[in-house]
């Protein structure tokens, strides 16, 4: 292959994680495949092209794009792109846009480029259907927290003692550790509060699918509370707060009369 060739011209399927205008109407993405790396794309004139739509450089969008595979380049060219799904219906209203932003960037977040992130990629497009089919849900936010820690290698399906490995079932008394992630049995710590409750149904949203979690007619305050201990997991991993994050949670303030 000469200097100047371009490279092979290749395809990706994914969801945009992240968009960034450059020069000229170009924009920049991010792309979550269904198989390979996460890569970073360079789409040209897209900003200001009557025929290409801008939806597919949306976050939150799954496209498809053509592109030339040049060896030690961290951005690609892409020779056409096409929009596969924009899920309107998920991003129809501002809650629904909002919950969306907020999984794609805490998505984004997880999946490091030049690494293969398929139970990421089926874990966001699961939600965007979800999300597609029946519309906002407060439920989606620990689900999808708890799911992603899994995947991630950073908490295990099946919770046992962090000291002496005792299943979650033979336990009378838990202590829930954050920071690192560790559940400690009563045997092994003795605390004044006892949080056995609580990874019951952290072990109960990584065992049962969503659709099953949506019969169990979860409390809305149980499902903030596991929200707020899915942040709390989360802190030490992320080491930053999401852009989205603000948005989210004064939006779902102001809606959470709607899941009553």
């Amino acid at each position: 292959m000469s200097g100047n060739s371009p490279g092979a011209l290749k395809k990706m399927t994914g969801i945009v994680l992240e968009s960034r205008e450059i020069q000229a109407g170009d924009a920049v993405i991010r792309l979550l495949p269904e198989e390979g790396q996460v890569e970073n794309f360079r789409v040209r004139g897209i900003r200001k092209s009557k025929t290409r739509p801008i939806a597919s450089v949306e976050p939150g969008s799954l496209s498809s794009v053509d592109y030339y595979n040049a060896r030690n380049q961290e951005i690609h060219n892409v020779k056409e792109i096409s929009l596969l799904n924009r899920y309107d219906r998920a991003k129809s209203g501002y809650l629904g846009m909002v919950i969306v932003s907020y999984l794609v960037e805490l998505a984004s977040s997880f999946t490091p480029d030049g690494a293969e992130h398929p139970g990421e990629f089926r874990l966001l497009s699961g939600a965007l259907e979800e999300l597609e089919e029946n519309g906002p849900s407060i439920l989606i936010l620990p689900f999808f927290k708890l799911r992603l820690l899994v995947s991630g290698g950073f908490l295990s399906k099946e919770l046992l003692c962090h000291s002496c490995g005792t299943e979650l079932k033979e336990m009378a008394s838990v202590t829930l550790q954050t920071s690192p992630l560790e559940i400690v049995c009563g045997n092994c710590f003795h605390s004044n509060e006892n949080d056995l409750g609580l990874v019951q149904w952290i072990q109960t949203f990584l065992m049962l699918r969503f659709r099953d979690l949506k019969e169990r007619k979860i409390s809305v305050e149980k499902i903030l509370d596991l929200d707020r201990i899915c942040n709390r997991m989360l802190e030490p991993i992320l080491r930053k707060k999401l852009k989205s994050a603000t948005t989210l949670y004064e939006a779902l303030g102001e809606n959470l009369g709607k899941f009553s």
